[in-house]
């Protein structure tokens, strides 16, 4: 899919599952499990024993939008871009990465803390801006701030999004909004597959909610 039709899509369904897990087995279990509870952007982080593995299974698997998070060198980007990953997530100021990613036809996600980071990632042309950690800067009072002098300013927020301020976010208009590794972790070892999917449907009818919403205030 072109990176900037993924983005759109990304935008409409809002959620992306964040998959830190210990082994390549428990990562594909995680994001098989929100798969079925209507997510359908995962991000697969380099610190996945067998990430690279784990990105072509679920690649192969279809039905999802894969993502390689994590990634920190222009190594890591061609073994995500090699393993046909759709887009690429740093957790920090990688500038480096975007021509390569775009080169290769798959959307950047430049990760930032601070308003100059952030202005920086987008004029290098990263098709969003992950505000990370979102909670520790500020989550979404900081967004709300930031959107005064940057409008236009199209966001991720991973840390510290939880059922108390997801629908905020979206409320605010953040394109990505990151489940973290640590909650999918728990729910999966807590509840199995079955609580984690459930887990993951109680999410996407939060952002349904909100977006059915805002449709129908428009359309009054």
């Amino acid at each position: 899919m072109d990176r900037k039709k993924l983005i759109a899509e990304m935008h409409k369904r809002r959620i992306v599952a964040v998959v830190r897990a210990k082994s390549a087995e428990e990562a594909f279990e995680t994001a098989e499990a929100v798969a079925e509870g209507g997510i359908r952007f995962v991000e697969i982080t380099f610190s996945v024993p067998g990430a690279v593995e784990v990105i072509e299974q679920l690649v192969k698997r279809g039905g999802l939008h894969v993502g390689g998070g994590t990634v920190l060198s222009l190594g890591d980007a061609d073994r995500a871009i090699e393993a046909r990953a759709e887009f690429i997530v740093s957790p920090t100021l990688e500038l480096n990465l975007i021509p390569i990613c775009h080169d290769a036809k798959i959307a950047c996600v430049s990760g930032a803390a601070t308003p100059t980071e952030m202005l920086n990632a987008k004029r290098a042309g990263a098709d969003l801006v992950k505000i990370f950690p979102a909670d520790t800067v500020g989550g979404t009072h900081f967004v709300r701030q930031l959107l005064g002098p940057f409008p236009d300013m199209r966001l991720m927020v991973s840390g510290g999004v939880d059922a108390g301020n997801v629908a905020e976010y979206a409320a605010l208009g953040v394109t990505g909004i990151c489940l973290g590794s640590s909650m999918l972790h728990d729910e999966l070892m807590k509840n199995g597959r079955a609580g984690l999917a459930k887990l993951a449907r109680s999410y996407v009818n939060a952002i349904e909610s909100v977006l059915g919403a805002q449709k129908t205030e428009r359309n009054k």
